[in-house]
């Protein structure tokens, strides 16, 4: 099998932003580090948010369920995506 237009190696080409395969790596992660932060940043604002918007501990809980159901859903329907159109 012969390699064309493929990153054989990460660190001597890292900055070459001109590469779409190193674009879409640092994308990538960085994607991922917004998706991880919008995830756990919320617990400790908790307290903030529920003094803000009045809820209950039962509206904590529910919003919690919800948040994981949608994930759930977003990630099947994305995966549905990636597999349909590319990443």
């Amino acid at each position: 099998m012969e390699i064309q237009n493929k990153a054989t190696a990460l660190w001597a080409n890292f900055f070459k932003l001109g590469m779409p395969q190193i674009r879409a790596f640092h994308m990538s992660w960085f994607a991922f580090f917004l998706c991880f932060f919008a995830w756990f940043g919320i617990a400790p604002l908790m307290k903030v948010v529920r003094d803000e918007l009045g809820l209950t501990q039962s509206q904590i809980g529910w919003s919690i369920i919800a948040s994981v159901a949608m994930t759930v859903i977003a990630r099947l329907l994305i995966g549905w995506l990636c597999d349909r159109i590319g990443p």
